[in-house]
This record gives structure tokens, sequence and C-alpha cells, in this order.
């Protein structure tokens, strides 16, 4: 209960910082929001070393809920709240190592989801794609660490674990594709995240697909990528046979990811939609159409 109160105190202090006085509307942090970083981005480098091992200690000690990976402080007590309230503490240590360019902070927090992650612990990914966000930091601090991190990833996959767990790592591949996409899209690790974010087209959930479907629009319009037409068939026949069953939320992220196909790929998105809509196709979202519709 005295972590609980120690973490509540700190969120509750960092909200009021960062909102008072703020009036300003628009893109990017507020003055106040900034300042804020860089008092919390120093008060947590003053007390890491105790802090850091109660919060992985926590993290690794029972699953963390689907809906703590992104959830808001709670400040009534309970196990669950710890968890939600430690993953709310590392996402803002991440923006605040931003925001404060603070690489310490981002290092000392690297370390520590690092470490998380390695045991299989993968909500903590949400904090490392806060640090995903700032191109200095990605390059510098997190790039290094995604092959652990994707072996990790496709290891928990391999396992049988629903794709709900994959939202923060997905959270991640699209940051990174936003801030150093020509890096990564040149690196060797694209293989293993494609493969798991076309592991992530599967899922009907948006929280999932969201990420998944901007991570491979940024992939299939990147001048850097070394795609083969066997790789882009390969996309365009999983999201042809699949778009049908995700929710209409996402009509969205469909549309960029058939746009990206179709100004960038034409000649294998045109076959592969071609194929689909053949008389002698199987592929479910044609199934049911008659043949003038197909």
């Amino acid at each position: 209960q005295m972590l609980h109160r120690i973490l509540c105190r700190i969120l509750r202090c960092d909200s009021v910082m960062e909102e008072a006085g703020s009036s300003q509307q628009g893109l990017g942090p507020t003055p106040e929001a900034r300042l804020a970083s860089q008092c919390i981005a120093r008060f947590l480098l003053s007390c890491w070393t105790a802090l850091a091992l109660p919060c992985q200690q926590l993290l690794l000690a029972a699953p963390v809920a689907k809906d703590a990976t992104k959830g808001r402080p709670i400040f009534e007590y309970s196990d669950v709240a710890l968890q939600v309230n430690v993953l709310a503490l590392l996402r803002r240590a991440g923006r605040a190592a931003c925001e404060a360019e603070s690489v310490e902070l981002a290092t000392a927090l690297q370390q520590l989801l690092v470490t998380c992650c390695q045991e299989g612990q993968l909500a903590v990914l949400g904090a490392m794609a806060q640090l995903a966000g700032h191109p200095q930091l990605a390059q510098s601090i997190v790039l290094p660490q995604l092959d652990l991190i994707s072996n990790t990833s496709l290891m928990s996959v391999q396992k049988g674990r629903p794709a709900e767990e994959l939202i923060p790592f997905l959270d991640l591949c699209s940051a990174l594709a936003g801030s150093v996409g020509d890096s990564l899209f040149s690196s060797r690790q694209l293989a293993p995240l494609s493969q798991l974010c076309v592991a992530a087209l599967g899922s009907t959930e948006h929280e999932v697909l969201k990420p998944a479907l901007l991570f491979l629009q940024r992939l299939l319009t990147s001048r850097s990528a070394q795609l083969s037409s066997t790789d882009v068939a390969a996309l365009a026949q999983q999201v042809v046979g699949r778009f049908h069953q995700w929710p209409r939320s996402m009509s969205g992220g469909i549309f960029k990811v058939f746009s990206a196909m179709a100004e960038r790929h034409e000649p294998i998105y045109l076959s592969t939609v071609a194929a689909a809509g053949s008389a002698g196709s199987t592929a479910p979202c044609m199934a049911s159409l008659s043949a003038a519709d197909r």
C-alpha cells in the first residue's frame, strides 16, 4: 500500500503540473507540459534506483490485463491498480524523457523495460513506444534492443498467446515506423516485425489492428524497404482475405493500406484482387457475391 500511495502522489502531482494554467490548443506539448516533463524526469532520476526494482517485481508477479496497458491511473487500492499505475508511470517516464530530452532517464527506463520484456512481460512496451516517438531516442535507445523485443514477441505468438498481448509491441512498431521508418525498413529486423504484424491481422480487435495496419501502410509506401514481389503478394493476400472480418472502425486504415498497395505495387495488387474475384475463388470476402458483383 505504501508503493501505491507513492505512485498515486507522483501521478497526481504530475497531472496538476502539466495542466495548471494551460489553455493552449494545438500540436505538440504545451510549455506547462514541457516544464512538468522536466520536473518529473529530474525527480524520477533522483529515486530511480529505489523505485525501479519494486515496479519490476510487480509487473512480473502476475499477468497484466489488456485494459491495463493504456489505462488511466486508479487511485483506489487493489492489486490491479498497482499494475495499472506502474505502467502509467513508466509511460509517463518515457514521455518525460522525450519532452525533456533526457538520455539518462531514457537509458534507465530502457534497462527496466528490456528486463521485463526478457521475462515475457510485453505490457511494458507501451512505455518503449513513447521513447520510439522521438527520432534520436528511437535510434540510440530503442533500435539496438529491437532484436530481443521482436524475438520475445514472436515466441509469445508461437506459444499461442492471445493477439491482444501484442498491442504494446504493435504500438512500438507503429511509433518506430513514424519516427525512424527508413532505418527500420532497411534493417534486418524488418522480417520478424512484418511477420508479427501480419499475424495480428487475424484479430478482429480495433486496438490490435490499428497499429498493425499503420505499420503495414508505412512499410508499403517506404522507398527504403526492400520488398520482393513475393513479400508484397503475401501481404496483399492477407489483407484481401481478412479485411471483411474487421470492424467498421477500421475502414479508414483499410482504405489507406489498399491505396498504398494500389499506388506503389499496382500490378501485384490488381492481380491479387482479380484472383480473389475470379469465378473459382474461395476468398471469404467474395464467396457470397454474385458473378456481376465480383
